[in-house]
């Protein structure tokens, strides 16, 4: 795991200054490789063969066989590529049998050079052999061209700029940034913020400033300075042909077995991140399978509402794991918020990022790689919205006069709740139903739409396909990587954590998209499946608890202990007028007087107004 920058000229003091400006996640080794044509760095996290024979960037030459190592410009005359790669290729070991027997040879333990040779006998299609995470960019001699590519589920960020001939990349934005690339912010990707709390696939909140995107590789020609090619080379589809019970059980198992144990491999430290619910615990069971020497850890908030903590210690006492458990209070919460607009330097606005963020600091005092669950939610539907969705649906089809009954019935209860089913209720296209109910929309103030994302194409996941489907799809190519993945990928890289998700190995992912619906949300039942698969691993109390989320007293600490300093992020700032001032206003008196709960809304300004002014102002 590592950080990676370049572009398509040489200068040695900019690849330096990019690099060290990505050394949080890679802080054992960087390294600078430029020609006339192409300048590479990389910040790198040693976790396969920590000797300096792993460091990149890397050249290799099928003719010699040995991948050089001191980045000497001499070298380069006999390489026949050079990579700078983010990332890990997990079953790079078997590869590597494959490639010795059409006659490669090599100099190292590490996946970079098996990467290399990958490429250099079976060209771009070559990352279709691998199961893993990453993002790399590749010169290739012969071709004079630059070869990217990111994991198929978009684990690994990738960022580009594509300009006059210029051609720039990254891990992170900060990179770009230092290269020169200008700041326009692009106000559809600001409207997508603000609606979903992230910005859209392909984009940046930045104009001319792309995320390459899961599952696509880029191909950039260094002689005529242009993107050659841009395209997908694996897909995510849902085809339900499995609905037995029984052959579903038993190939998650195999699968998911495989995945955590492909996971074990490095040479450093290895653990896990423990909430207590269900993914997780999984997947701690199955490392212990494999080890018994397994760290976990977790973190919880001062309010009982919001501490998974002692779920967390049963599942570590039943596998006996050594567990490191942390308790953060709102003062805590309040020295960490102005780190987070540093390292998610595209505006992210997940209030988990918090709980995340500070799991991985505890995590690398201790390990260099944690496994967590990351994935399994959207794989098998375990989020609320998918069973509010089927239930809006229910209603929608009753008879006008039924439906009136049940809206006064929740008035009674509620009549916030019932204004909000009301309007979900006269909403006829799935997908925009299913957006709103995803983005929050109803915790915002004023009149809230979705215009403007149509061009995004949401609503291609819902065409010839069940509801579930459309959600799933939705999640999988939408929420997961702009949200989960890269909430997961900023917080632990960090501190120069690795986190490792094995739902997230492809081979469980197209076995969970080929299950019936029934499968995964029965009746009763969410993650169905996956709770009977694993119901012999796990305490049951464990396996049937209701889900709690990795969640932040937020809206709480805004009315007690954080009102004064969210007061200050809201209000106490330069006018940029890219939203209006006295919404926010009233949603901050509303929240305060308990009449509603605006917190998500207003977490997500606070957290644009601090990305603002450290990347803007």
């Amino acid at each position: 795991m590592c950080g990676i920058a370049g572009f398509n000229w040489q200068d040695d003091d900019l690849v330096r200054r990019m690099t060290e400006g990505l050394s949080h996640r890679g802080p054992d080794f960087r390294g600078c490789y430029s020609t006339e044509q192409f300048s590479f760095g990389h910040a790198r996290l040693s976790i396969l063969d920590l000797s300096a024979a792993g460091h990149q960037p890397m050249l290799y030459s099928r003719s010699r066989g040995v991948s050089s190592l001191k980045f000497r410009t001499q070298y380069m005359s006999s390489a026949d590529a050079a990579v700078t790669f983010n990332g890990e290729i997990y079953n790079f070991q078997e590869i590597k049998k494959e490639l010795e027997t059409l006659g490669y040879f090599f100099n190292t333990h590490s996946d970079t050079e098996i990467l290399l040779a990958s490429y250099l006998e079976w060209g771009e299609e070559c990352v279709r052999k691998f199961n893993g995470m990453w993002a790399f960019c590749l010169f290739d001699k012969k071709k004079d061209r630059l070869f990217l590519s990111r994991d198929r589920m978009g684990q690994k960020p990738l960022y580009y700029h594509c300009q006059d001939g210029r051609f720039v990349f990254g891990s992170e934005l900060k990179t770009l940034f230092t290269a020169g690339v200008e700041k326009n912010i692009d106000p559809m990707a600001l409207n997508h913020y603000f609606l979903f709390k992230f910005t859209p696939p392909e984009k940046t909140v930045f104009v001319n400033i792309h995320k390459l995107s899961p599952g696509h590789n880029l191909v950039f020609d260094l002689q005529s300075k242009r993107v050659l090619s841009l395209y997908k080379y694996w897909s995510l589809s849902l085809e339900s042909k499995i609905d037995d019970v029984g052959q579903a059980t038993e190939g998650l198992a195999s699968l998911l077995e495989k995945a955590v144990s492909r996971r074990l491999v490095a040479d450093v430290p290895v653990g896990a991140f423990l909430s207590g619910g269900l993914d997780s615990s999984i997947v701690v069971g199955l490392m212990a399978k494999h080890t018994d020497r397994i760290k976990t850890f977790s973190v919880g908030f001062d309010r009982a509402d919001y501490n998974e903590s002692a779920w967390a210690l049963k599942v570590s006492k039943h596998f006996g794991t050594h567990h490191c458990e942390i308790v953060f209070t709102a003062d805590d919460v309040r020295k960490l918020i102005k780190e987070l607009a540093y390292f998610y330097d595209d505006p992210f606005a997940d209030i988990s990022m918090i709980p995340t963020y500070l799991v991985s600091k505890v995590a690398k005092k201790h390990v260099s790689v944690a496994l967590s669950g990351m994935g399994a939610d959207e794989l098998f539907g375990g989020y609320q919205r998918y069973r509010d969705f089927h239930r809006i649906l229910a209603l929608r089809s009753l008879p006008s006069v039924v439906k009136k009954v049940v809206l006064k019935l929740l008035m009674w209860r509620n009549a916030d709740s019932s204004a909000k089913l009301n309007l979900l209720l006269q909403e006829k296209d799935n997908c925009f139903l299913y957006t709103k109910l995803f983005s929050h929309m109803f915790r915002n103030p004023g009149d809230a739409t979705l215009q403007g994302l149509e061009p995004l194409d949401y609503k291609s996941f819902f065409e010839g396909s069940s509801s579930l489907a459309g959600m799933l799809m939705f999640d999988q190519n939408i929420y997961l990587p702009e949200n989960g993945l890269l909430k997961e990928d900023r917080a632990s890289m960090a501190f120069g954590l690795e986190s490792r998700a094995p739902f997230m190995d492809w081979q469980v992912v197209q076995f969970a998209n080929n299950l019936a619906d029934h499968l995964k949300v029965s009746q009763r039942e969410s993650k169905y499946i996956l709770k009977k698969t694993f119901e012999g691993l796990l305490p049951r109390e464990i396996v049937y608890r209701k889900k709690q989320g990795f969640g932040v007293p937020i809206s709480h600490y805004f009315r007690g202990e954080l009102k004064d300093f969210a007061r200050d992020l809201l209000f106490d700032v330069p006018d940029h007028g890219f939203y209006d001032v006295s919404s926010v206003k009233s949603a901050w008196d509303e929240h305060l007087s308990c009449r509603r709960d605006y917190s998500p809304f207003l977490w997500s300004v606070m957290m644009f107004n601090l990305w603002y002014h450290e990347w803007c102002s």
